[in-house]
């Protein structure tokens, strides 16, 4: 009897051993509109710019929203909310209070403007991080799980605009979100980034974001395994994907809400 245990014990741990390896170590995305995701990593979960209202861009449909404020899967847990700056297609106030009501142990960071326009009654005990930077300024904020290192960059349209980029590192993995930001715009901040300490496994680029010059900032500072590309118009997700297969090789399109999109280890 003794020995047909230790048998039974030997084959338990020779199957364990064939079983497929653990999946923290890849990253999964989910795109939740526009320039909104949700991005997984291993027991870490971050929303960036997810819950927006625009008419002019793609935003959440009611059923989407309605999952996020229920902390249905993929939308559990939730650890950070990151917000890139609070124009109506990255930032609806009303939704994003609501969303801190029914998940106050999340931590939200974004700029003064953004955190200004959120109720009292949302930032009662929540874990609130106002970031006020100066162009090309940097602070890094350490989470609960997540180190999150917070740029200034200059929104493409204004340099007045208050556009924060996230640079966030969680369970060895990395992953930059620029918001409006141009790189060829912000080549000089981008510089001030020791580039060197990150091996990025995401960068998140609007599409329209192309040129030799956007691409000498990719391949010689950031250096992504993965471009995803963003603020796309809705509809247009096929035609981006063919017109920018030749600019950025690779780059992954999301075309529809509640996507998810795996990543593993390279």
């Amino acid at each position: 009897m003794h020995v047909n245990k230790i048998a039974l014990i030997l084959a338990l741990i020779l199957a364990a051993g064939c079983h497929p390896k653990s999946n923290t170590g890849a990253i999964e995305v989910t795109y939740t509109g526009n320039e909104g995701f949700l991005v997984t990593m291993g027991d870490v979960k971050v929303l960036v710019d997810a819950l927006s209202d625009s008419k002019y861009y793609v935003s959440p449909s009611d059923s989407l929203v309605q999952k996020m404020m229920n902390g249905a899967p993929p939308f559990d847990g939730i650890d950070h909310f990151l917000v890139t700056h609070d124009h109506a297609d990255h930032f609806n106030a009303e939704k994003v209070c609501r969303f801190l009501l029914t998940h106050p142990d999340l931590q939200l960071i974004g700029s003064p403007q953004t955190c200004e326009k959120l109720t009292a009654d949302s930032l009662a005990g929540r874990q609130i991080v106002p970031i006020n930077l100066e162009r090309g300024e940097q602070q890094t904020v350490q989470g609960g799980k997540a180190i999150v290192r917070v740029l200034r960059l200059d929104h493409g349209s204004s340099r007045e605009i208050n556009n924060l980029a996230f640079l966030v590192t969680a369970n060895g993995r990395t992953f930059l979100h620029v918001g409006d930001a141009r790189l060829a715009q912000n080549t000089e901040f981008l510089r001030a980034v020791d580039w060197g300490s990150y091996s990025v496994d995401l960068l998140f680029l609007e599409f329209f974001d192309r040129g030799s010059d956007v691409q000498a900032v990719i391949d010689t500072l950031i250096r992504p395994k993965h471009v995803i590309l963003m603020h796309i118009p809705g509809g247009e997700e096929e035609a981006v994907r063919k017109s920018d297969e030749k600019v950025h090789p690779g780059a992954v399109v999301f075309g529809r809400e509640g996507e998810t999109r795996r990543f593993d280890s390279l």
